[in-house]
Protein backbone atom coordinates (compact mmCIF):
# COMPACT_ATOMS: atom_id res chain seq x y z
CA UNK A 1 0.00 0.00 0.00
CA UNK A 2 1.02 3.49 -0.87
CA UNK A 3 2.30 5.57 2.17
CA UNK A 4 0.87 8.76 0.84
CA UNK A 5 -2.26 9.69 -1.16
CA UNK A 6 -2.82 12.92 -2.85
CA UNK A 7 -6.41 13.73 -3.34
CA UNK A 8 -7.00 16.45 -5.31
CA UNK A 9 -9.36 18.99 -7.90
CA UNK A 10 -9.20 22.18 -9.42
CA UNK A 11 -9.73 24.16 -6.22
CA UNK A 12 -7.79 21.57 -3.08
CA UNK A 13 -5.00 19.65 -2.78
CA UNK A 14 -5.95 17.36 0.42
CA UNK A 15 -2.73 14.58 1.21
CA UNK A 16 -3.18 11.85 3.95
CA UNK A 17 -0.77 8.91 5.17
CA UNK A 18 -1.51 5.50 5.31
CA UNK A 19 -0.62 3.98 8.95
CA UNK A 20 -0.26 -0.09 8.90
CA UNK A 21 -1.85 -1.64 11.69
CA UNK A 22 0.73 -2.06 14.86
CA UNK A 23 2.06 -4.88 17.02
CA UNK A 24 -1.18 -4.42 18.67
CA UNK A 25 -4.27 -6.46 17.53
CA UNK A 26 -6.53 -4.21 18.69
CA UNK A 27 -4.53 -1.71 16.25
CA UNK A 28 -5.97 -1.36 12.29
CA UNK A 29 -4.40 0.22 9.49
CA UNK A 30 -6.28 3.58 8.91
CA UNK A 31 -5.49 7.17 6.95
CA UNK A 32 -4.32 9.99 8.84
CA UNK A 33 -4.85 13.50 7.54
CA UNK A 34 -1.33 15.26 7.15
CA UNK A 35 -1.07 18.08 9.97
CA UNK A 36 -2.15 21.43 7.98
CA UNK A 37 -1.66 20.24 5.13
CA UNK A 38 -4.81 20.59 3.24
CA UNK A 39 -4.65 23.47 0.94
CA UNK A 40 -7.65 25.68 -0.77
CA UNK A 41 -6.64 26.58 -4.29
CA UNK A 42 -9.46 28.32 -5.80
CA UNK A 43 -9.15 29.54 -9.13
CA UNK A 44 -10.49 32.81 -10.15
CA UNK A 45 -13.94 33.28 -11.62
CA UNK A 46 -13.89 34.98 -15.22
CA UNK A 47 -15.56 38.27 -13.63
CA UNK A 48 -12.58 38.69 -11.22
CA UNK A 49 -10.16 38.53 -14.08
CA UNK A 50 -11.95 40.56 -17.12
CA UNK A 51 -12.91 44.13 -17.02
CA UNK A 52 -16.39 44.82 -16.33
CA UNK A 53 -17.70 45.45 -20.19
CA UNK A 54 -17.06 43.18 -22.84
CA UNK A 55 -15.00 45.08 -25.76
CA UNK A 56 -16.49 46.26 -28.69
CA UNK A 57 -15.40 46.29 -32.23
CA UNK A 58 -16.74 47.15 -35.37
CA UNK A 59 -18.10 44.29 -37.36
CA UNK A 60 -16.03 43.22 -41.19
CA UNK A 61 -17.84 44.66 -44.10
CA UNK A 62 -17.16 47.06 -46.76
CA UNK A 63 -15.75 49.98 -45.71
CA UNK A 64 -18.55 52.23 -46.82
CA UNK A 65 -21.53 50.45 -45.41
CA UNK A 66 -22.50 51.24 -41.67
CA UNK A 67 -22.65 48.22 -39.50
CA UNK A 68 -23.31 47.22 -35.72
CA UNK A 69 -20.68 46.41 -33.52
CA UNK A 70 -19.83 43.39 -31.90
CA UNK A 71 -18.89 42.11 -28.45
CA UNK A 72 -15.53 41.04 -28.07
CA UNK A 73 -15.15 37.69 -27.10
CA UNK A 74 -12.76 36.15 -24.50
CA UNK A 75 -10.80 33.62 -26.41
CA UNK A 76 -10.60 30.75 -24.37
CA UNK A 77 -10.71 32.08 -20.97
CA UNK A 78 -11.85 29.62 -18.96
CA UNK A 79 -9.63 26.85 -20.40
CA UNK A 80 -6.56 29.00 -19.85
CA UNK A 81 -7.81 29.66 -16.29
CA UNK A 82 -8.03 26.07 -15.75
CA UNK A 83 -4.78 25.30 -17.11
CA UNK A 84 -3.03 27.79 -15.13
CA UNK A 85 -5.18 26.18 -12.01
CA UNK A 86 -3.62 22.60 -12.88
CA UNK A 87 0.09 23.96 -13.11
CA UNK A 88 -0.54 25.50 -9.84
CA UNK A 89 -1.84 21.71 -8.62
CA UNK A 90 1.03 20.05 -10.12
CA UNK A 91 3.53 22.39 -8.03
CA UNK A 92 1.55 22.05 -5.19
CA UNK A 93 1.79 18.37 -5.17
CA UNK A 94 5.01 18.32 -6.34
CA UNK A 95 6.44 20.19 -2.99
CA UNK A 96 4.04 17.73 -1.02
CA UNK A 97 6.00 14.67 -2.27
CA UNK A 98 9.23 15.82 -2.54
CA UNK A 99 8.24 16.72 1.58
CA UNK A 100 7.62 13.05 2.15
CA UNK A 101 11.10 12.01 0.20
CA UNK A 102 9.93 10.66 -3.05
CA UNK A 103 7.54 7.86 -1.48
CA UNK A 104 5.22 5.49 -3.70
CA UNK A 105 1.93 7.75 -3.97
CA UNK A 106 -1.52 7.44 -4.98
CA UNK A 107 -2.95 10.09 -6.84
CA UNK A 108 -7.14 10.43 -6.58
CA UNK A 109 -8.29 13.44 -9.19
CA UNK A 110 -11.38 14.19 -11.62
CA UNK A 111 -10.94 12.05 -14.93
CA UNK A 112 -11.22 15.57 -17.08
CA UNK A 113 -7.97 16.65 -15.35
CA UNK A 114 -5.93 13.68 -14.71
CA UNK A 115 -4.37 13.94 -18.46
CA UNK A 116 -3.28 17.50 -17.57
CA UNK A 117 -2.08 17.59 -14.36
CA UNK A 118 0.45 13.74 -14.92
CA UNK A 119 1.74 16.04 -18.04
CA UNK A 120 2.41 19.22 -15.37
CA UNK A 121 3.78 17.28 -12.77
CA UNK A 122 7.92 17.07 -11.91
CA UNK A 123 9.22 14.11 -13.54
CA UNK A 124 10.66 12.42 -10.39
CA UNK A 125 7.35 12.76 -8.55
CA UNK A 126 5.89 11.45 -11.66
CA UNK A 127 8.34 8.70 -11.65
CA UNK A 128 6.88 7.46 -7.99
CA UNK A 129 3.68 8.16 -8.75
CA UNK A 130 2.12 4.22 -8.66
CA UNK A 131 -1.36 4.55 -9.40
CA UNK A 132 -4.31 7.28 -10.41
CA UNK A 133 -7.73 6.92 -9.83
CA UNK A 134 -10.65 8.93 -11.27
CA UNK A 135 -12.52 10.88 -9.21
CA UNK A 136 -13.45 13.88 -6.93
CA UNK A 137 -12.87 12.80 -3.31
CA UNK A 138 -11.47 16.00 -1.63
CA UNK A 139 -14.48 16.65 0.42
CA UNK A 140 -15.24 13.03 1.88
CA UNK A 141 -14.78 12.40 5.82
CA UNK A 142 -11.53 9.74 6.52
CA UNK A 143 -13.83 6.87 6.93
CA UNK A 144 -14.96 7.07 4.00
CA UNK A 145 -11.57 7.65 2.35
CA UNK A 146 -10.77 4.66 3.92
CA UNK A 147 -14.06 2.69 2.59
CA UNK A 148 -12.95 4.04 -0.86
CA UNK A 149 -9.73 3.43 -1.08
CA UNK A 150 -7.92 0.76 1.71
CA UNK A 151 -7.43 -2.70 0.24
CA UNK A 152 -6.10 -4.78 2.55
CA UNK A 153 -2.96 -7.02 2.34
Amino acid sequence: MEKLIIIANLGRVRPVKFKSAGDDPMDQAHLLEIPDSMVEMRPPAIHEVVTDHAGRFSQSGPSDQKRGMSNGEEHHLEAELAKQAVQRIATKIGEIVASEGYPAWRLVIPKEIMSGLLQALPATVRQALSETVPGDLTKLPLADLEKRLFRPS
